[in-house]
């Protein structure tokens, strides 16, 4: 049987927003999101609402609220420029619920990746070339890194990737 490959002709291209944008907020989400500010324990609030589950890790949920709320970029006299990025490293002992967390921060953030580093490598992590079999040209996939742009990136256990793919994950981190 033939097959066809898939071709899109545009004059124009409109980026449609995400379900998770601001404007498609209502007056009522509004309000409720200044009453909410108001609160003087929000933080706490918010570090209680992860995981509820899981009994404990105060710290660790905190961490985990920084990450997927994230900070504002900061560019200095048009000069210096400093991600908004927060990068998380959640170290411990097995069977203390760290992946059970990043599970829940995977599912909680409207754009999220996860991947396990025992049978990931840097190159399914930041992006690979591929050869198209019907063009026969040559294609760049992003990896988990790239898919997760402007949203979080989970790797679980990382110790178990090798050392020359953590480094380029790190480089790859500092580019970003």
């Amino acid at each position: 049987f033939p097959v066809f490959a898939t071709f899109i002709s545009s004059n124009h291209v409109r980026k449609k927003e995400d379900a998770s944008s601001a404007a498609n907020l209502t007056e009522a989400d509004r309000a409720q999101i200044l009453e909410l500010a108001r609160d003087p324990k929000i933080g706490d609030r918010i570090v209680r609402s992860i995981a509820p589950s899981i009994y404990g890790h105060k710290e660790v949920k905190m961490a985990l609220a920084m990450s997927l709320f994230g900070a504002v970029p900061k560019n200095v006299d048009d000069k210096h420029r400093i991600r908004g990025d927060v990068n998380v490293l959640l170290l411990g002992d097995p069977g203390t619920a760290k992946s059970q967390m990043l599970k829940y921060a995977e599912a909680t953030a409207p754009r999220a990746v996860y991947s396990t580093g025992k049978g990931a490598s840097a190159v399914g992590l930041t992006a690979s070339v591929h050869k198209d079999p019907m063009t026969k040209e040559w294609t760049l996939e992003g990896g988990a890194l790239v898919l997760a742009d402007r949203g979080v990136c989970l790797i679980d256990e990382f110790d178990k990737m090798n050392e020359q793919d953590r480094t380029s994950i790190h480089e790859a981190m500092e580019q970003q």
